[in-house]
């Protein structure tokens, strides 16, 4: 049995896909997604997890967060992406979410119930949605962890598969991270929009960028020289 200082058991290491979202959308109303792009990394303690929907406005020709415009910034802003530590208990699962592209303040919390072995379903403890999770091939499944300076991950692997993750700037005192993007200057959006995660999958000549909070850097490769453990 796993204990807090264990981290989650090792049926959850690994790179999981979600393939359902079923429960509460915009005003209330229910939906069904299955076409938002959303990739969960989980290790022993930290998780990083990204979602892109299918309806990314055009960025050809952007090659930075200088170069977006403000429709471009208030869109990146709403996407939904973050890294932090999980625990589990009982069938419960916590994601402390510590980096955060659009912070809020409702727990993410699910309740975990496997479908077959290789498939999660997570349901909202009160009901309010289902999310279905199915987990990759992961080739070797060597698990390696980089951590800045602040104790945070810069570098989730599992097998051939990592998240890269570089924080937002500082953020000044007078910035209120849980303002609607819409509502913020041109200025405190390109600052809300400076944490970028990526995922990547490996490849002969490098880590290949799959997929980004920052669209411009899909398709990149990250040379395997670069992302070395500490």
């Amino acid at each position: 049995m796993s204990t807090p200082q264990d981290g989650m058991p090792p049926v959850y290491h690994g790179v999981w896909q979600r393939t359902l979202y079923a429960g509460a959308g915009d005003e209330g109303r229910h939906i069904e997604d299955r076409t938002t792009r959303v990739i969960w990394l989980q290790t022993a303690h930290w998780h990083a997890d990204l979602r892109v929907p299918a309806d990314r406005p055009d960025f050809v020709g952007v090659m930075s967060l200088e170069e977006c415009n403000r429709e471009q910034l208030v869109w990146l802003a709403s996407q939904t992406a973050f890294v932090g530590l999980t625990r589990i208990e009982g069938h419960f699962c916590t994601w402390h979410r510590l980096l955060d592209l659009r912070p809020g303040l409702e727990k993410d919390i699910g309740e975990m119930i496997w479908l077959d072995d290789g498939t999660l379903e997570e349901r909202h403890p009160q009901g309010h949605y289902i999310e279905h999770w199915e987990q990759q091939p992961a080739g070797s499944g060597d698990e390696q962890v980089r951590l800045g300076p602040d104790g945070l991950p810069r570098w989730l692997q599992f097998g051939d598969h990592a998240m890269s993750i570089m924080p937002r700037p500082a953020m000044p005192e007078t910035h209120d991270l849980l303002a609607t993007p819409g509502s913020l200057k041109t200025s405190a959006l390109r600052l809300r929009t400076g944490l970028e995660i990526s995922y990547a999958q490996r490849t002969g000549d490098g880590w290949k960028i799959v997929l980004s909070t920052h669209p411009w850097r899909e398709e990149q490769i990250l040379p395997f020289s670069n992302v070395k453990s500490d």
